[in-house]
């Protein structure tokens, strides 16, 4: 086993995009030079890192590693902690995680962030010892939360069922993926494959394929001048009128509201 070198913390704080970036719509493709480990406060922007975009919602956990490419639409509001790894075992940890973790609790997480941020100000010997303690549990927790998700999960034994269902989903997602289609679809029976596709993600596939939609309906509301109707069809949503309940409902905000907010700090 490689031995494992404690990080060396750079930052630690609060990143208000209201307050440290105004009047910016997104802010500017950046390499990271380390790691970057989030926390995101609120929900509202979008995250983007090596091509995979996320909808930023409450508790989100973000880990960008160092060379990767990230830039993020407005607002943002996230506690953070930026380290440097350079080798070791718990280099090879990190690189492991996934890029972005959504959280069932994020207060055991939000509770770890507040203390590493404590103890890094106060910056003793002794603080030292105990903030990278901190850190440590943190990695363990991300972990293990992270082994929980489809995204995260090894292809082995029935998570291989699953994996090919979210590759299918993502494929087809103006579709229909009724529950049965998608079981069908793997092989699977609709009770066995439900069961299967919750543990493994920590949701039912209803739940998993509406987040899916209304991640790239964020994507074609802010980057088209798409009517709500062609969002909707482009999205997979049965009508117009389904899909602005679904958008409320998870963001919220109507998909007006939310396109209107973006435009109103655009031209500010």
């Amino acid at each position: 086993m490689k031995r494992i070198i404690l990080p060396e913390v750079v930052a630690t704080g609060i990143y208000n995009t209201e307050i440290a970036m105004k009047n910016r719509e997104i802010t500017k493709k950046r390499k990271t030079t380390m790691f970057e480990l989030e926390l995101a406060i609120g929900s509202g922007g979008v995250s983007y890192i090596d091509g995979e975009s996320r909808v930023i919602e409450d508790g989100l956990v973000i880990c960008a590693k160092p060379g990767q490419t990230r830039h993020t639409r407005l607002p943002f509001m996230c506690r953070y902690i930026h380290a440097i790894v350079p080798e070791g075992g718990l280099r090879d940890i990190l690189l492991e995680l996934p890029t972005y973790l959504p959280t069932k609790d994020s207060a055991p997480f939000l509770s770890l962030f507040e203390r590493i941020e404590g103890l890094y100000a106060v910056g003793s010997k002794e603080d030292s010892l105990m903030m990278h303690s901190a850190i440590l549990e943190l990695i363990y927790h991300i972990k293990k939360e992270a082994a929980r998700t489809a995204d995260y999960h090894r292809v082995s034994g029935e998570s291989g069922y699953v994996e090919r269902a979210i590759e299918y989903i993502k494929e087809n997602l103006t579709e229909e993926l009724s529950l049965s289609k998608v079981a069908a679809r793997v092989s699977l029976s609709p009770v066995h494959f439900h069961n299967c596709f919750k543990s493994a993600t920590g949701r039912t596939l209803r739940d998993y394929v509406e987040h899916l939609r209304i991640s790239r309906a964020v994507d074609l509301l802010v980057s088209t001048d798409y009517t709500l109707t062609k969002i909707a069809f482009e999205c997979g949503f049965s009508s117009q009128s389904y899909f602005s309940y679904a958008f409320r409902r998870r963001m919220k905000k109507t998909p007006r509201e939310y396109a209107k907010e973006l435009q109103r700090k655009y031209e500010k």
